[in-house]
């Protein structure tokens, strides 16, 4: 007889399922998902833990910033207050001034920003001439 059991029992599918159960409720795995079409990019964030005048989003130096703080709260166990900083660098194309974003009733935070598509074209740079009242000067 083994001391250890098997890893059939061990890591069975029930276990397995059972632990993705139980994690899925930890304050620390607030999921997000990035989403970038071509007239849009979307980041949504599942934030259970607080309310909308909890979490602040601004733009700074090319990125979305999203930080999120609650005061400490009671709860079954004892005392627990939570806080977090997620950035995420803007996509070519999206402008800082066209982010918005608003929370579902289900705790689900959605922040989109418009995309214009980049077009690159050829641009002819013309030359000046300086210190010469004659712009057909030889070099």
């Amino acid at each position: 007889m083994s001391l250890w059991p098997s890893s059939q029992n061990l890591f069975g599918d029930e276990v397995v399922l059972r632990s993705i159960d139980w994690l899925e409720n930890f304050p620390w795995r607030n999921e997000s998902s990035v989403n970038a079409e071509r007239d849009k990019f979307e980041i949504c964030m599942r934030l259970n833990d607080f309310k909308p005048e909890d979490i602040s989003i601004k733009t700074a130096d090319g990125y979305i910033v999203v930080q999120g703080q609650h005061e400490e709260k009671k709860d079954e166990y004892g005392f627990v207050s939570r806080q977090f900083v997620r950035r995420y660098a803007l996509p070519e194309g999206c402008l800082p001034e066209s982010v918005e974003s608003k929370v579902s009733p289900n705790g689900i935070l959605t922040i989109t920003a418009a995309r214009q598509p980049v077009i690159k074209r050829d641009i002819v740079i013309p030359v000046s001439h300086e210190g010469s009242s004659n712009p057909k000067s030889k070099l």
